[in-house]
């Protein structure tokens, strides 16, 4: 692979504003002392405007100075905190080449709730809802761009919700209180990312 300044320096200023809208919380945090921040925003663009090395390498930086510095969701998921924004780009990116390249994450994510949460079953809807998108991607090309969204979005959710499961072992009736927020965020992110993406590729035409 060959090294451009141009990505370095794209790789940079979105790995910093990844770390700098940790600070900026859109949501509480149900099972423990952390935030949910706007830089669930910021991952989807990294995905989507970045080529994959340079956009895992983006996403681990910004989760390196996340968990440095305590914001957002380091205080709860400790070291795991490195593996969650990465594993969503990587399957957001992914979906760029093909459309239904996350779908695997996502039964994976399905089935581990399924069998070790206990929680309502309402909250597979968001899992449902990325592999609709998914295949409607297939067919329509305009939905390219918000199928990388939703993807990387959906698929970093999955990340936590691990850590929920194994690490943090949450009580069934949790789920339900988390999933209209979950929904809420995961909305603000994919709306966020997709009209900034839309005014970089404007901007990048002009």
């Amino acid at each position: 692979m060959k090294v451009k300044s141009r990505d370095i320096a794209i790789s940079s200023i979105f790995a910093a504003a990844y770390a700098i809208t940790s600070y900026f919380p859109i949501s509480v945090y149900i099972g423990g002392e952390a935030l949910i921040t706007a830089n669930v925003m910021i991952l989807p663009l990294i995905a989507y405007v970045l080529d994959f090395p340079y956009a895992i390498l983006t996403a681990f930086i910004g989760a390196l100075a996340m968990y440095f510095t305590n914001t957002s969701i380091a205080p709860v998921y400790g070291p795991f905190t490195l593996l969650i924004p990465v594993l969503g780009v990587f399957f957001g990116n992914l979906t760029k080449k093909s459309s239904v390249a996350a779908i695997p994450w996502i039964a994976f994510g399905a089935a581990s709730y399924y069998l070790y949460s206990g929680g309502t079953p309402l909250y597979l809807s968001l899992h449902v809802f990325e592999v609709v998108i998914n295949l409607l991607s297939l067919r329509l090309e305009r939905l390219r761009t918000i199928n990388c969204c939703v993807s990387t979005t959906i698929s970093e959710l999955i990340a936590m919700d691990l850590g929920n499961l194994f690490l943090m072992e949450f009580p069934s009736f949790l789920w339900t209180i988390i999933l209209p927020l979950a929904i809420y965020e995961r909305a603000v992110a994919v709306a966020s990312s997709f009209i900034l993406i839309k005014g970089l590729e404007r901007i990048a035409k002009s």
